[in-house]
């Protein structure tokens, strides 16, 4: 009696076990799916930001206003390679592309402001075309981001 009693008892831990065992991989995967989700979510607010931060460069540069410019130039290429080194590991090949590319930008824009005193009409139209550029690609990545937060919560 006690011998079955013993093998009861083992089969029924060994039912525990097994189920214990299922929910806890459900819950991993729960939690894993719940991380990724809140990094893609923080990847596009910091996008978002940064596509807000280049807006202004552009109206800075358009209104000749080069010292407020030039502390967005610095500020966006701060954030920029923060970016590229905090997300490079999760970011597509393309995504990280244009944001080297918005790093050139950055530094050509930043050149040419911290370089010239009095920039020439020309002069300030390329860098306002460079700094579009530059806040088109923060836009795009952030319509990216924004895009895979979405899809990871379907």
């Amino acid at each position: 009696m006690f011998n079955f009693l013993g093998s009861l008892a083992s089969l029924i831990g060994l039912v525990f076990s097994i189920l214990a065992f299922v929910f806890a991989k459900r819950a991993s995967a729960a939690a894993r799916e719940a991380r990724d989700a809140a990094m893609r979510q923080s990847l596009s607010e910091y996008l978002n930001g940064l596509a807000r931060i280049a807006a202004e460069l552009v109206a800075h540069l358009r209104s000749e206003m080069n010292d407020m410019a030039l502390l967005r130039v610095s500020d966006l290429m701060d954030q920029t390679s923060y970016l590229i080194g905090r997300w490079a590991a999760r970011l597509p090949r393309k995504s990280k592309d244009n944001l080297s590319r918005a790093q050139e930008q950055l530094l050509s824009i930043h050149q040419a402001l911290d370089a010239v005193g009095d920039l020439t009409p020309e002069d300030r139209a390329r860098l306002a075309h460079a700094g579009q550029e530059v806040s088109g690609i923060f836009s795009t990545e952030h319509g990216v981001a924004t895009r895979a937060a979405g899809a990871g919560d379907e």
